[in-house]
C-alpha cells in the first residue's frame, strides 16, 4: 500500500475516527455552510486519544486530505466537497490560473564565475542549499520524476486542482547542460505529470507512466491528468541562437527566462560576466520572434552601479525597443557566501548604496516605468540571513517598498498588481489594446479589464522581425508569413478541466474571446495565418478552434 514516505501510517484509525466525527456533527448543524472546520478541530483535538496523539497540536491538514482521498466510501460527498474547501492550503498557489511546479537540474550547469554568484560545492550554480525549493530537490536527490512526484501529491493533498501545470527548471544555465541529459529530464517530467497522482492516493497503489521517447511522453501529456501549459527555463543571453532555440522548441519550452542582470558593457565587464549588451538584443529578437515568451532577470546594486545608473538602467529595459521583457525579476545583489563579491565587500572593493536608495530606485521605477503588458515576479531571491556574507537588505523588502508607494499614493500598473486573483470582477468588463513596437517586430498586448483595471486575461500577438525585413526568415518554416501569439492566459482560480463556477473567471469564454480578437488582428495586418507557441497540455484547446500542430506550433489559416 503506498503511502508518502512523511506519512505517520500509525496515526491513520484515529485521523479516520477524527473525520468520522466531524462528519457526525456537521450532519447534525443547521448552519453546514458557515462551518467552521477548524475551529472544531481544535476543540476535537483537546480530547483524548486526539490529545496525546496530535500532543495538542492541529495535525497538518494534508493528513486529513489522504484519509478522505483514501477512505471516501465513508463519506457523504457534501461533506468531502465542504470540508475541502476548509483544508486548501495557500490559496495564493493557484489564483493565477494554473499551479507552479519548481524542479531543479543536477549539476554545475555554468562555465562561468560572476563574482555576485554563490558556488556552493555540489549545489546548482547561483542556488544555495537551504533555499526551499533547493531543499525539496535534495530531499528527490535531484532526480525529476521524484521532484514532480512529490510535488503533485503535495498540491493535491492541499486540495489544489493540478490537472494544469507550469513547469519551471531551475538550476543555471539549462543551456549548458547536455542534450542528453535535458531530453531525459523532460521526459521524466512529462512522465510525472501523466501519472494519475489522485488515483494513485485514492488507491494507495502506484501507477507510474513511462513512454520510450520524449515526443510518446508528450503526445500523452495532451490528455494526461496533468496537463503541462508552459515549461520556463532559465539560461545566459550568449547561450541563445537559432540551433537552441530550434531545441527548446522539441523539449516543450514556451518561457525562457534571462539573466541579463544588467545592460551596462561596463558593469559586465567589471562583474565578469562574458557577454555584452549585444547577445540580450540578438536573444530578446530571436526568442520573441519564435513565439517565447521572455523574462529578464536584472540586478540593482550590483559594483560600479549608482541609484541613477540603475534607474537608467530601468528606464532603458522598457523604453528601449530592444529589449522590453514580458516578465521580470528585480534582485538587488545580495554579498552571498560562496561568492567572490563577498571577498569585494569585506576588503571594501565593493561597496553598494544604501537601503533607502534602493526602496526609492524600486518604488520610482514602479511610478514611472512599469508599463501594463509586464508582470513583476520577484523584488528578491529566497536566500536566508544565514547563506549572506553582509545583509543589505531585510527579508521583507516587498513590504517595505510597498509602504513606501501607500504613502506616496504611488500605484503599479504591473500585471501582478493587477491580476484579478479571488476578487469578483465589477462590471463593465473591457478590451484594452496596447501596441508597441519591439525588437524588430510589432507587439499587440490585448487584455480584459474590469472597471478597476483588474486584468481578467490576456494575450501577446506579435507581428515577428522578420515580416518587416525582406533580408530575414524565421527561424520554423511554419511560421513563415504568420503572426504568433506568444501567451495566453486568464486569472482567476485554477479550475479543473470542465468544471464551472460562477463567481470564477477562468472557463467563461474569455480566452476564447482574446483569441477572436487576436485573430481579427492578424487579419487586418494583411496575414493568412496565425501561430501559437503552445503547451503540449493545450494542444487540444487549440485544435477545438481550428488550429493544427506544425513544426511544434499550433497553425491556423485564415479563409
Amino acid at each position: 500500500m503506498y503511502y508518502p514516505s512523511n506519512f505517520p501510517k500509525q496515526f491513520e484509525p484515529t485521523l479516520l475516527s477524527l473525520l468520522i466525527l466531524l462528519q457526525d456533527e456537521w450532519k447534525k448543524s443547521s448552519e453546514k455552510k458557515q462551518y467552521d472546520w477548524q475551529k472544531l478541530i481544535r476543540k476535537k483535538i483537546k480530547n483524548e486519544p486526539y490529545k496525546t496523539l496530535f500532543t495538542g497540536k492541529m495535525p497538518p491538514f494534508w493528513w486529513l486530505q489522504l484519509m478522505l482521498y483514501r477512505h471516501e466510501n465513508l463519506f457523504e460527498k457534501e461533506f468531502i466537497e465542504h470540508i475541502h474547501m476548509t483544508l486548501i492550503k495557500t490559496k495564493i498557489r493557484s489564483i493565477s490560473g494554473i499551479v507552479p511546479l519548481t524542479l531543479f537540474t543536477k549539476g554545475v550547469a555554468c562555465p562561468f564565475n560572476c563574482v555576485y554568484c554563490p558556488s556552493e560545492p555540489n549545489m546548482p550554480k547561483s542556488y544555495l542549499s537551504d533555499e526551499p525549493a533547493v531543499m525539496r530537490a535534495i530531499r528527490n536527490k535531484f532526480e525529476p520524476f521524484a521532484q514532480i512526484e512529490s510535488r503533485l501529491i503535495m498540491f493535491t493533498l492541499s486540495n489544489h486542482s493540478i490537472d494544469k501545470v507550469e513547469i519551471i527548471i531551475k538550476g543555471g544555465t539549462f543551456s549548458f547542460l547536455p542534450r542528453r541529459y535535458r531530453t531525459f529530464f523532460l521526459k521524466k517530467i512529462f512522465e510525472g505529470c501523466n501519472t494519475d497522482t489522485l488515483q494513485m492516493l485514492k488507491s494507495g497503489t502506484k501507477n507510474h507512466l513511462s513512454s520510450l521517447t520524449l515526443e510518446k511522453a508528450q503526445i500523452q501529456n495532451e490528455t494526461a491528468p496533468s496537463r503541462i501549459i508552459g515549461i520556463n527555463i532559465e539560461t545566459r543571453p550568449d547561450y541563445i541562437d537559432a540551433k537552441e532555440i530550434q531545441y527548446l522548441r522539441k523539449l516543450g519550452v514556451t518561457h525562457v527566462e534571462l539573466g541579463v542582470q544588467t545592460l551596462s558593457d561596463a558593469i559586465y565587464t567589471k562583474i565578469k560576466r562574458g557577454h555584452t549588451t549585444d547577445a540580450v538584443v540578438q536573444a530578446t529578437q530571436l526568442l520573441k520572434d519564435a513565439g517565447f515568451k521572455i523574462g529578464y532577470h536584472l540586478m540593482l546594486n550590483l559594483p560600479g552601479s549608482t541609484p541613477e545608473t540603475d534607474m537608467q538602467m530601468l528606464r532603458q529595459a522598457f523604453g528601449d525597443a530592444r529589449f522590453q521583457p514580458d516578465h521580470l525579476k528585480l534582485y538587488p545583489t545580495t554579498v552571498t557566501k560562496f561568492s567572490k563579491l563577498a571577498d569585494w565587500y569585506k576588503t571594501g572593493e565593493y561597496k553598494p548604496y544604501s537601503l533607502p536608495d534602493l526602496i526609492k530606485t524600486i518604488t520610482t521605477f514602479k511610478k514611472e516605468v512599469v508599463p501594463p503588458w509586464v508582470r513583476i515576479g520577484r523584488l528578491t531571491r529566497d536566500i536566508t540571513t544565514t547563506m549572506m556574507d553582509a545583509q543589505l537588505f531585510p527579508p521583507n523588502l516587498r513590504e517595505l517598498v510597498q509602504k513606501e508607494m501607500g504613502e506616496h499614493h504611488i500605484q503599479c500598473q504591473c500585471i501582478r498588481c493587477r491580476e484579478i486573483q479571488l476578487e469578483k470582477p465589477t462590471l463593465p468588463i473591457t478590451t484594452r489594446i496596447i501596441t508597441y513596437d519591439s525588437a524588430g517586430g510589432k507587439e499587440f498586448f490585448i487584455e480584459k479589464v474590469d472597471s478597476q483595471q483588474k486584468c481578467m486575461g490576456f494575450i501577446r500577438l506579435r507581428l515577428p522581425s522578420y515580416l518587416f525585413d525582406k533580408n530575414s526568415k524565421s527561424i520554423f518554416p511554419a511560421l513563415c508569413d504568420s503572426a504568433i501569439i506568444r501567451e495566453l492566459h486568464v486569472y482567476g482560480k485554477a479550475m479543473e478541466i470542465g468544471e464551472n463556477d460562477t463567481k470564477a473567471t477562468q472557463h467563461k469564454g474569455l480566452g476564447e474571446e482574446l483569441l477572436a480578437i487576436a485573430e481579427d488582428l492578424a487579419k487586418k495586418e494583411g496575414l493568412k495565418k496565425l501561430g501559437i507557441i503552445s503547451g503540449i497540455g493545450v494542444r487540444g484547446y487549440y485544435r477545438k478552434r481550428g488550429y493544427e500542430l506544425n513544426n511544434t506550433y499550433m497553425l491556423k489559416k485564415f479563409l
